[in-house]
């Protein structure tokens, strides 16, 4: 008898991003993975500007509308609750990630050599800070270079990208534990109990287009200072 093909749940979070949503959801569902099944599930985080609408007349995806906003981790974790895939990944709805990077994460974390497929922003691809080849946002490389410096102190790990978008892992090991947080900070807690309960990480360099702070960037300098706060709680209290 054939083995039956394993699935990807796609969560894709979106609050506010009604300019990029529908670009982000057609391409999401086009994209080829291979093999493997997939499912898209958008969950609207009580958007303001019409997202909502345009999500809701959207076909062959899995909505959820929440109303009012709760925070991407509260968004991430419905959509954790409705998802049935073998497989599930974050993808936001901002155009910086290319989906198509999925093809050959899923293969890796398929393998059992490792339980949580990182796609790091800063692997394989040189930082520019400044001028016409800028890549990234001075204060946001500065402010993940902290958190990445704190976390492989803490946890003995050497990972080069703590808070990317992708992190491709099963969907059992992640309904096996309890993350309290429903802001930002929800992907740095699931890290971090997922690292407590002897889960491989692999990182692999991914694709991506940095967006600014008036094309709607919203991780800032308060995030960092929360993040920063829960690596050290989550080490030596919890």
């Amino acid at each position: 008898m054939a083995e039956s093909r394993k699935a990807l749940s796609i969560i894709m979070p979106v609050y506010n991003e009604k300019s990029t949503v529908v670009e982000a959801v057609e391409h999401t569902k086009g994209v080829d993975i291979g093999s493997y099944g997939k499912e898209v599930i958008v969950v609207d985080d009580g958007s303001t500007d019409g997202s909502s609408e345009l999500i809701n007349g959207m076909a062959g995806i899995k909505k959820i509308l929440l109303k009012p906003n709760r925070g991407k981790g509260a968004a991430l974790k419905e959509g954790i609750r409705q998802a049935t895939g073998d497989y599930v990944v974050f993808h936001d709805a901002d155009l910086e990630y290319e989906p198509a990077d999925f093809k050959y994460m899923l293969p890796i974390l398929d393998s059992g050599l490792a339980d949580i497929v990182i796609g790091s922003r800063f692997l394989g691809r040189r930082q520019y800070l400044f001028g016409r080849k800028r890549n990234v946002l001075f204060m946001n490389y500065v402010g993940n270079m902290i958190i990445k410096w704190v976390w492989n102190i803490l946890y003995r790990h050497n990972l080069t990208d703590v808070y990317p978008c992708y992190k491709l892992m099963r969907l059992a090991d992640l309904k096996g534990i309890v993350i309290k947080a429903d802001g930002f900070v929800f992907d740095l807690e699931m890290m971090i109990k997922l690292k407590k309960k002897g889960r491989v990480y692999v990182e692999v360099p991914i694709h991506f287009r940095h967006r600014d702070y008036k094309a709607g960037k919203k991780i800032g300098m308060r995030v960092g200072f929360i993040s920063l706060w829960y690596l050290l709680r989550h080490r030596f209290f919890d």
